[in-house]
């Protein structure tokens, strides 16, 4: 507001005629409240303004080029060679202003705070490897790297895997090269040709320095807020159905690949969607990182009112076998967590 139109509605506040000096001091006070939360929200749009949001190209997907591999040396791993730590959160709506739309649905950017606080989750646990759910798209991932990269995390390789018509996407960041990418964005559901996993399968193959690969799946399934919890339920476990199967041929092709899957299953340890990936999988065993203070929910869930098991890590008898007693896994309670999603942070360490 201009110095000079101010001074006049504080003169004629003070000293106009008719009004009284009681009430020209009310006046007076509420003009300087408004005033005072004028400047608030145009400092905390400037604010936001200036946050570090990637600017120019947001590409799909980072994979190593050639010259970047090592020469591929023996893959066995022995106890000496250090472990990968990865990490896998549920991002909730990590949306920027990229005005890539892809749904019909109106979607709410997230925070500045809130994408901050899910930075310094993942900094936390300093991984080598991030897979993320219901991140925005490419441009959501960019800001999210951007973060990480000022907290001193560099992840040269990353892969976004998003559907058309679906907001939510599914992506990894890696400090290891990502030597390949077979993730499926249209793969149909098991009998139903036509219906395809809503947000697709994440599929990448990553190697080491010293030559040992690992290969991630990602997946987030069908959510529970439905309309019908019924069908909802029956396609989720249809979902992890088809997952396991596509995993089971993946290890069929390559049987002696140490595999890790990582997704929001929206069902708990005991029910059917992750029962049913674990029966028609084979050789998978579902990992059970606690808290500090040993606790292992990683949503609390406000509709329900209760603590859930929904963020699941699946690994197979091969890197098992390589993930020896001493390493560890857990999941991130620090301060920042409450702020940056409904879900918890979950790592284990790969050998």
């Amino acid at each position: 507001m201009p110095p000079k139109l101010l001074l006049s509605l504080i003169r004629r506040l003070l000293f106009g005629g008719r009004r009284r000096r009681g009430d020209a001091l009310i006046g007076l006070l509420v003009l300087v409240v408004l005033l005072l939360l004028l400047g608030y929200f145009k400092g905390h749009e400037l604010r936001s303004s200036v946050e570090p949001v990637h600017i120019g190209d947001a590409p799909l997907e980072r994979l190593a080029s050639p010259d970047e591999l090592e020469p591929k040396r023996d893959g066995r791993v022995p106890a000496s060679q250090e472990p990968v730590v990865f990490l896998m959160q549920n991002v909730q709506n990590y949306f920027v202003d990229d005005g890539e739309g892809r749904s019909r649905h109106r979607i709410s950017l997230k925070p500045i705070e809130e994408r901050e606080a899910v930075a310094d989750v993942i900094a936390s646990a300093k991984p080598a490897v991030v897979g993320l759910i219901e991140i925005g798209g490419p441009r959501a991932l960019q800001d999210l790297r951007e973060r990480l990269r000022r907290r001193g995390l560099a992840y040269p390789y990353f892969v976004v895997l998003i559907r058309n018509g679906e907001d939510r996407a599914l992506g990894i960041l890696s400090q290891l090269p990502i030597i390949r990418n077979d993730s499926q964005a249209d793969y149909p559901l098991f009998g139903q040709n036509r219906r395809k996993m809503l947000r697709g399968i994440l599929d990448v193959t990553l190697q080491a320095e010293d030559g040992r690969r690992f290969r991630i799946f990602g997946a987030h399934l069908k959510s529970r807020v439905a309309s019908d919890p019924a069908a909802a339920s029956a396609l989720r476990r249809n979902e992890a159905r088809t997952l396991a199967m596509y995993v089971n041929s993946a290890m069929k092709k390559h049987p002696s690949m140490p595999v890790l899957i990582f997704g929001d299953w929206n069902d708990g340890p005991d029910d059917a969607a992750v029962q049913s990936f674990l029966s028609n999988g084979r050789d998978l065993t579902r990992l059970s990182p606690g808290d500090s203070d040993g606790q292992y929910w990683t949503l609390y869930y406000r509709r329900g009112k209760e603590y859930c098991t929904y963020d699941q890590i699946f690994v197979n008898s091969v890197l098992r076998k390589r993930m020896s007693d001493d390493c560890r896994s857990g999941i991130v309670d620090i301060k920042a967590t409450d702020q940056a999603s409904d879900h918890r942070a979950v790592w284990c360490e790969m050998r």
